[in-house]
């Protein structure tokens, strides 16, 4: 089996692995069917699997499991500052010289607001995961690559999609592009906030049925694999280092499934290199915050309800934990049946079918992760019936400060909340990251938060979100030639990625870190809220002028 045919069979599974030791070490600890690497520390491998259950899923422990990723107006570019920039003729700043990383649904490539003057293309490269019949990258060997010429050559054609067969069937990839990088186009009083900067797009692939079925995620939502995203991103970097250019890169899609500390495979993978020059990373916080979708665990004695409003095929929950101490939890019923006793040991599972309800629910207990001390609970609910699960905790240790998840709300087919939720420590990652800027986002029309917004912090006291951008109906373009608008915090998150590539090129000559162009954001910030930093503003309102004007 050729790594092109693992990629797309759904009966491969994938694994994300942080010890990536050279290929000997993987051909004689693994033995896969193939693999890629990421760098010399991160590698996916891929193996053929007869039957593809929860228990080979979880054969390498909870931490090579991919996870699941879910998508999260002139009026914005005043507000953010941009405008002020361009009122300084002695600034010129456009993101010139700069590129701008996508990886997310694709881009409508014969959209204007990424075409120059002359009918010539403003993307560098274009990387399509899901186009079965091409050759992939140097390093990843699927899908289809078109480059600028490609490009070009089909913009001059009467129908340019009869040359390059990449759509963005949904539009949120063209969207975060277009508010980073769009043209100018005052008839629909639009432009992009770096509109000279030009792209690099990923178009990542959907998650194969048997990670949605493990996760519970509905087949018609969209959700992409973190080792996908993880190759969109080393591609981006490699174009950047071909091109020997600056990037900010812009991941807007988020997942709930992980510590919320920064230490799953995506956010560790980013952090890494946005400690290397003339590279920024951007993600957005999540849409997470009155979701009620996290429980805070304080006391050693504890019953946790979950509320299941309506019919639905299954979800996951999460519960992270750390030693000292022991774990020993019991599952209650709708109907008052009860799985008791079961403590937490590393590397088992439960099953147990509750019969009223002809609902089975799955636990796994996942060794200490790879990148951290936290070793989690996952809960597999499998056909629930509607009503109130309880799920009872006891530790036996007196320090307890614990969280649990439920998924994203996109992710979950009817209303599932915890009926006593905590809406800080929401921030979706990879936004938890420790390195790269996670980004919130406010409504411009009254200055407030927005309302679905995830907060801060971390659950290890990072701040998180360090910046808050608009991004309530936010203008954009849209597949097929049109304009509408988006809301959410991937929309803040672009829209602060084209900040980043303004920052990048006014401090060019000092070929700046992602690290650094975080500290000009934060310093640049206008503060909101009390405390400083707080949880739900981060460090304040990104203010691109005042970043790119300061000593």
């Amino acid at each position: 089996m050729t790594c092109k045919e693992a990629v797309y069979s759904e009966n491969v599974l994938d694994y994300i692995i942080s010890n990536y030791r050279g290929e000997g070490y993987v051909r004689a600890y693994y033995n896969p069917d193939c693999y890629m690497a990421y760098d010399n520390i991160q590698a996916v491998i891929y193996q053929e699997i007869q039957q593809i259950n929860s228990e080979n899923i979880e054969k390498y422990g909870f931490s090579a499991i991919p996870n699941v990723y879910g998508l999260m107006s002139e009026e914005a570019l005043e507000d953010s500052g941009v405008l002020r920039i361009r009122r300084q003729p002695y600034l010129d700043l456009y993101g010139q010289g700069i590129l701008i990383g996508i990886v997310d649904t694709g881009i409508d490539f014969t959209h204007e607001a990424f075409i120059n003057a002359d009918n010539t293309t403003r993307i560098v490269s274009l990387w399509d995961q899901t186009i079965l019949e091409g050759d992939g990258t140097e390093q990843f060997p699927y899908g289809r690559v078109y480059g600028r010429e490609e490009i070009n050559q089909a913009l001059g054609e009467e129908n340019p999609q009869s040359l390059i067969q990449s759509r963005d069937e949904i539009g949120h990839g063209t969207f975060l592009a277009g508010v980073a990088a769009g043209n100018e186009n005052e008839r629909e009083e639009f432009s992009g906030v770096a509109p000279l900067a030009e792209l690099v797009i990923v178009k990542c692939k959907q998650a194969k049925n048997s990670y949605r079925e493990y996760y519970g995620i509905p087949g018609d939502v969209p959700a992409f694999q973190e080792n996908d995203i993880m190759a969109g991103v080393a591609y981006v970097l490699d174009v950047a280092r071909r091109e020997r250019r600056p990037v900010a890169i812009c991941v807007g899609m988020g997942t709930n499934m992980c510590t919320h500390d920064g230490d799953s495979n995506l956010p560790v993978f980013m952090d890494r290199y946005t400690a290397v020059q003339d590279v920024a990373m951007v993600a957005c916080a999540g849409n997470e915050g009155n979701a009620r979708h996290h429980h805070h665990i304080t006391r050693r004695e504890e019953s946790i309800g979950i509320d299941v409003e309506g019919d639905l095929d299954g979800f996951m929950s999460q519960l992270w934990w750390q030693t000292p101490g022991n774990l020993t939890l019991s599952i209650t019923s709708p109907s008052g049946d009860t799985l008791t006793d079961v403590r937490a040991v590393s590397g088992t599972r439960r099953r147990r079918v509750f019969v009223q309800e002809n609902t089975a629910v799955e636990l796994y207990f996942g060794i200490a992760q790879e990148q951290t001390r936290s070793q989690v609970v996952v809960f597999r609910f499998i056909s629930p019936k509607a009503g109130v699960w309880k799920v009872n905790v006891s530790f036996t240790h007196a320090n307890v400060d614990f969280h649990m998840w439920l998924p994203i709300r996109q992710f979950l087919s009817s209303e599932v909340f915890f009926l006593e939720p905590e809406p800080d420590v929401t921030i979706c990652n990879p936004g938890s990251g420790r390195n790269l800027i996670a980004v919130s986002a406010y409504n411009t029309a009254n200055d407030a938060l927005y309302l679905q917004a995830s907060r801060g912090f971390t659950p290890s006291g990072n701040v998180k979100p360090e910046v808050v951008a608009p991004g309530v109906n936010l203008t954009g373009p849209y597949p097929r030639g049109m304009y509408g608008t988006m809301t959410g915090t991937s929309v803040a998150a672009a829209l602060t990625t084209g900040i980043s590539a303004l920052c990048m090129q006014r401090y060019s000559a000092y070929s700046i870190s992602g690290i650094s162009v975080k500290e000009v954001l934060i310093r640049g910030a206008v503060p909101r809220g009390i405390p400083y930093p707080n949880t739900e503003w981060g460090y304040g309102m990104v203010d691109a002028y005042a970043s790119v004007t300061q000593d």
